[in-house]
């Protein structure tokens, strides 16, 4: 896919980057799981400073595929300290990877 972008709430900053050679054959639930397993502390407070919310579209958005507008949003859970991935449908996953991202990391 392409780039992640990266938005930094503590500097009030935005940062693009190419997609790491570990990510580049995945996306939406296994993209956003690894992306948390792989950055976020696992002793992290899930509303903390070290957490993360990862946005990514499926593997197929943007393509022209039958039904391939999926998104998760992935992020340590409150609940339950583990990762937890949501899932919408839509037009948003595949507007976001008309832009030519592979994530969004909050």
């Amino acid at each position: 896919m392409g780039n992640i972008m990266r938005i930094n709430m503590s500097l009030l900053n935005i940062s693009i980057e190419s997609t790491p050679l570990l990510y580049t054959s995945i996306g939406g639930r296994g993209l956003t799981s690894s992306i948390i397993a792989n950055e976020v502390p696992p002793t992290c407070e899930p509303l903390g400073q070290y957490n993360k919310l990862v946005i990514a579209p499926g593997i197929f958005s943007g393509t022209n595929a039958a039904n391939s507008g999926k998104l998760s949003i992935g992020f340590k859970s409150c609940l339950t300290g583990g990762i937890q991935v949501s899932s919408v449908g839509g037009t948003a996953a595949n507007k976001i990877a008309r832009l030519g991202l592979s994530a969004i990391i909050i």
